[in-house]
């Protein structure tokens, strides 16, 4: 099948028929820049902060909501140019950029000043502002600017005095909040970080998701069913970089035959299991990117789903955890898995169970169970040998020591007992007759 794949995106989405959903953001954001008010977006690596920022940057979308080319002047700079940067680079940078924007849209502005000074980028202003339009400063990767070292107080001071005298509004992007990534308390106290409404940029809704699958698949001969959109959604979640990847693997198995299709060129709903070893092998290396930049602690709150109710907020505005019917659920299958497959100090991790001895507390996908004593010490030892047997007399010798009672069927008791507590998985917990038991998935 001669096919180029739709789900190509890895980078930020520069082209605005390519960009798909945020509608309510940039009706947020539009509105408020609009208003002369800063903006400051701030959400985890990958989710779209870029794509959202260089969509804004088009006429043709701005206009939408009033924000036509002539009186309103928008500039973007990547950050990541200015992380060294001394304040006369910044200057000229913003000057420059201005100055290409107002000869785009027809208006002259004649700088006495030398480039690379505050002056010049003052007189430019002024004459902007004399034409009755407007500037907004977009800035990609914000936490770069805000660390360096070069930039004073003073600095940020200066920029701040433009948006009161010339109604500049900036709009920055970063991963975390403005008082989380300045370089020095001294840089944090100045008024221009008061300016800003923070918006959070999150998860896609599930039409968002919905309709990025259709928009990209719309110009192709391939067809998702709605049953592997359903598949997709529930293994990578809400998380519109995940999204593309989840989409790319499915197609690339239709283009190249790798699993099988039916007559209507679609997967066959037994094969939807077949996506998920090549996607979460893309995924990890974002995902291991996400986990090591936890605390331990949010590591630890992370892989119980559980605990302080701060905590808990953050990994869900770092994307990671949602909250549905008053709990914290994870934000995708795969990221389940993974969280699984790590080690975290205190908690034993095994099938759909997380055990934290030292608090005596056991879940089972995320729902807390109630064990007794001995059903706690069974799964335990079952879990810390996950998929191997444990002999029999070991798990009693766990429970009741070398206490001796004349009871042969005392512990096949308990093992029916603990099967019950910890439904639906009590059928991980598997017999080997005449040897012992085992903690395995239901398949095997």
């Amino acid at each position: 099948m001669d096919v180029d794949n739709p789900f190509f995106h890895r980078g930020a989405i520069r082209h605005i028929e390519e960009f798909v959903g945020r509608e309510a953001e940039t009706n947020q954001i539009l509105g408020l820049l609009r208003n002369g008010q800063s903006v400051s977006l701030i959400g985890p690596r990958r989710i779209g902060k870029s794509s959202l920022l260089l969509h804004l940057s088009s006429p043709l979308i701005r206009e939408q909501y009033r924000l036509n080319e002539s009186d309103h002047l928008f500039i973007m700079l990547d950050c990541q140019e200015l992380a060294g940067a001394p304040p006369e680079e910044v200057y000229e940078l913003l000057l420059n950029n201005l100055l290409d924007v107002a000869t785009q849209t027809g208006l002259t502005l004649e700088i006495a000043a030398q480039p690379g000074t505050y002056r010049g980028l003052d007189m430019a202003l002024q004459k902007v502002d004399q034409h009755g339009a407007s500037v907004v400063v977009m800035l990609d990767e914000f936490e770069l600017l805000a660390a360096n070292q070069h930039l004073t107080p003073y600095f940020f001071a200066r920029l701040r005095g433009l948006t009161t005298k010339y109604g500049l509004a900036f709009l920055t992007a970063s991963q975390r909040p403005l008082f989380a990534i300045t370089a020095e308390e001294a840089v944090l106290s100045s008024p221009f970080f008061n300016i800003f409404v923070t918006l959070p940029l999150g998860l896609f809704s599930e039409p968002e998701a919905r309709e990025l699958f259709h928009r990209r698949l719309e110009r192709t001969s391939v067809q998702f069913s709605p049953e592997l959109i359903d598949y997709l959604i529930e293994l990578v979640g809400l998380h519109p970089f995940f999204l593309h990847i989840a989409g790319y693997h499915a197609v690339q198995a239709i283009i190249t035959g790798e699993i099988r299709i039916d007559d209507t060129a679609t997967i066959r709903e037994q094969d939807f299991y077949r996506l998920d070893h090549p996607i979460e092998v893309e995924a990890e290396s974002h995902l291991s990117y996400l986990w090591q930049n936890l605390t331990p602690e949010e590591q630890h709150v992370l892989a119980i789903a559980d605990g302080p109710i701060e905590s808990l907020r953050q990994l869900e505005r770092l994307c990671l955890l949602q909250r549905v019917d008053e709990k914290y659920r994870y934000s995708s299958e795969i990221l389940r898995r993974f969280v699984r497959r790590q080690e975290v100090p205190g908690l034993v991790q095994a099938g759909p169970f997380v055990i934290d001895e030292q608090r005596y507390q056991i879940w089972g996908n995320g729902r807390e169970l109630s064990l007794t004593t001995s059903q706690f010490s069974i799964l335990v030892q079952l879990c810390r040998h996950a998929g191997q047997v444990v002999r029999g007399e070991d798990l009693e010798m766990t429970v009741w020591g070398d206490v001796l009672v004349d009871d042969p069927d005392r512990l096949k008791t308990l093992i029916k007992r603990l099967r019950k507590a910890v439904e639906p998985y009590g059928n991980w917990i598997v017999s080997e007759r005449g040897v012992g038991y085992a903690l395995r998935t239901p398949e095997d």
